[in-house]
């Protein structure tokens, strides 16, 4: 017996719980009934037969869906042809304004051995995929100035010279194989840490709206208005290709049947997360001082830390969503390079525990209070790179996962943003074919953070021996 929950226009799929079927089978059904109710002359489709190209999009109207790697796009490959064609290299940086705390963030010892630090705790379940490396920097001061030196290992000036990051260099060499030569966001704002050969810095995209338009549909205004009404009447943008997702699930084979169907469970999954934030969005928000149940008692809000309480809320949630957008960029191969800038400012996040705004908390000056509520929303940062990591990790990208061929490098240009120090930086490691489940310690200042961005670009499958002020690779770390 299946439960149903009343939804407006029909859906590709539901998203509730079903009794005795699993999404991938309630897809399957849907395929199948549309595909009865509008007939269509049959022509028997070989399996030996079918390849599809690397580039095949799914189309309806003015929406264009990318696919994730299927078996089918390098059948007749030779073994090693198929490998190779594969196991793209992709590179995501992501970087914090204040940083994390360092007597939580970093491991006691080094080695494999090591005690997980208190910030770090989420990303346990998979310590074996990622490092974590103390003693880097780029040799840089200026506090919020050094910060913009995080992708460039260069502080900032006016004329600008040298400011070219890692993720724009990496895009100038190998961005022209994907739809986007790379993907600069912004956890709801629009500053970067990006910036192109001349200096300029890039704007982000901060709204995970503006992301979806952008990865999975047409652009022009009129198609604009056309989409909108279309969407609000079919209630998913998957609906509106659903005949060519009809014609593409019926000629796979059972493994990429499955991948194809979690794939368009995704991006359904995503879609309505948006529709209900903007519901949200629309809802007014209590009124500063008013009672607000909290767990399951109350207590009253107090809009302390000057820059309002709705920045820290609303940043959590667009933080996770546009890490979900982004894995999915990943992998429909829309980009292979992208970065990710979660902000400063004084907005108070809405944790329990926390009641003073972030930049006043990152000013903790080793008060011991401060330094707990810090610690709170830095740890939401771990959580939300983990979930991210663990995607990654559960998608399979050619003979092995999206994770093992994605660097993930996630830092910060301030070290100790309590005394504005942009010395011994936050560094961390995941995925990209490296050897981890380490904690690597460098003698402070005598190492360039640089030197890592080397070793990542020549994973990459880019020739070069320097960027920024690197002196060769990052020994010890392969």
């Amino acid at each position: 017996m299946t439960r149903r929950v009343s939804t407006v226009g029909p859906r590709l799929f539901p998203l509730v719980r079903q009794t005795g079927y699993d999404r991938m089978d309630l897809l399957g059904q849907r395929i199948r009934r549309s595909r009865r109710s509008q007939p269509t002359r049959r022509r028997q489709v070989s399996l030996r037969s079918l390849k599809l190209d690397r580039r095949t999009f799914l189309y309806g109207t003015g929406v264009s869906i990318g696919l994730p790697l299927l078996e089918a796009m390098s059948f007749g490959a030779s073994r090693a042809d198929r490998t190779r064609a594969a196991d793209p290299q992709r590179l995501v940086c992501v970087g914090t304004e204040y940083g994390m705390h360092a007597p939580a963030f970093f491991p006691k010892t080094a080695g494999t051995d090591f005690e997980m630090p208190e910030l770090l705790k989420p990303l346990e379940s998979r310590r074996k995929r990622w490092t974590i490396i103390e003693g880097l920097d780029h040799r840089v001061g200026g506090g919020h100035k050094g910060v913009q030196a995080f992708l460039t290992g260069e502080r900032f000036s006016f004329n600008r010279s040298g400011m070219y990051s890692l993720d724009q260099y990496a895009a100038d060499r190998i961005g022209s194989q994907t739809r986007f030569a790379s993907l600069s966001l912004d956890v709801g704002g629009s500053n970067s840490w990006s910036w192109n050969r001349y200096g300029v810095k890039l704007q982000g995209i901060g709204n995970p709206q503006v992301l979806f338009d952008r990865l999975f549909r047409q652009t022009s205004a009129a198609e604009q208005k056309v989409r909108r009404r279309e969407l609000d009447t079919r209630n998913s943008i998957l609906d509106a290709v659903l005949a060519s997702a009809r014609r593409i699930d019926r000629q796979l084979g059972p493994a990429d049947r499955h991948r194809f169907r979690e794939y368009l469970n995704a991006i359904d999954e995503t879609e309505q997360r948006l529709k209900r934030a903007g519901h949200w969005l629309k809802q007014p928000k209590p009124s500063a001082g008013e009672s607000v149940s909290v767990g399951s008692g109350k207590r009253k809000r107090r809009d302390k830390g000057g820059g309002g309480g709705s920045g820290g809320d609303k940043r959590l949630d667009g933080m996770r969503i546009t890490f979900d957008l982004l894995a999915l960029a990943l992998q429909t191969d829309s980009t292979r390079i992208a970065t990710l800038h979660i902000p400063g400012g004084n907005g108070r996040f809405q944790i329990d525990g926390v009641n003073d705004g972030y930049h006043s908390l990152s000013h903790h000056g080793r008060d011991p209070e401060k330094i707990t509520q810090l610690k709170l929303i830095e740890i939401e940062y771990s959580r939300a790179l983990a979930r991210f990591l663990d995607r990654l990790a559960k998608t399979r990208d050619g003979q092995t996962t999206l994770l093992e061929n994605t660097t993930v490098f996630f830092g910060s240009g301030m070290g100790n943003a309590s005394s504005h120090s942009n010395r011994n930086l936050p560094v961390l490691v995941a995925g990209g074919g490296f050897r981890h489940g380490t904690s690597l310690k460098y003698e402070p200042g005598k190492i360039p953070l640089c030197n890592l961005y080397v070793t990542m670009l020549q994973k990459l499958g880019i020739e070069t021996d320097s960027f920024g002020n690197a002196t060769g690779t990052l020994t010890g770390f392969a």
